[in-house]
């Protein structure tokens, strides 16, 4: 099993403008969306993460380009994100060493968990060695996105949730049911 890497991805950014956060409101039924969480330290890997996940045919949710977004705590934030994790039917967790010292995850997490039910929220681990994740306390909690061998974003087929039992599912059959 392996993890995805830091050198797996360019290090890429977004600027506001970008169509990746799309429309809530206007979104169908069948569309799919994943709530991104992630530490704001980690900003310049989440538009590799995104792509990656478009790659599988999924929309993302990112809360730095949501223009209604205030840039600083409050309830009017908080208030917000509840809104926009009620409206996906995925959460996955960024975790890398940055995570842990994080306020806003482990709240966003616990909201996923309840709003989206924990079978839909997954650990994204990114490390520098693919073959390890330093998991926070939580991390053993839900599935984790893994590789059986490659080490590229690039082989969609080889991506797949693996639940804490062992079990796994493609990542790409997991973001689309």
């Amino acid at each position: 099993m392996t993890y995805l890497t830091f050198d797996n991805l360019t290090n890429q950014s977004f600027i506001k403008a970008e169509t990746f956060n799309l429309s809530l409101s206007s979104r169908t039924y069948v569309e799919k969306m994943v709530f991104l969480s992630y530490r704001r330290e980690d900003k310049q890997w989440v538009a590799g993460i995104v792509r990656f996940l478009k790659s599988l045919g999924i929309s993302v949710y990112v809360d730095y380009l949501d223009e209604t977004l205030e840039d600083k705590a409050s309830d009017a934030v908080a208030m917000t994100l509840r809104s926009r994790i009620s409206k996906c039917s995925k959460f996955i967790c960024l975790a890398t060493s940055n995570s842990s010292k994080s306020k806003w995850m482990p709240w966003e997490l616990g909201l996923g968990d309840r709003i989206v039910n924990y079978l839909n929220v997954a650990m994204l681990p990114l490390t520098n060695d693919p073959n390890q994740w330093g998991d926070q306390e939580y991390g053993n909690i839900y599935g984790k996105v893994t590789s059986n061998y490659s080490y590229s974003v690039s082989d969609s087929n080889d991506w797949y949730l693996t639940y804490p039992n062992g079990n796994k599912v493609k990542l790409k059959d997991w973001l689309n049911n």
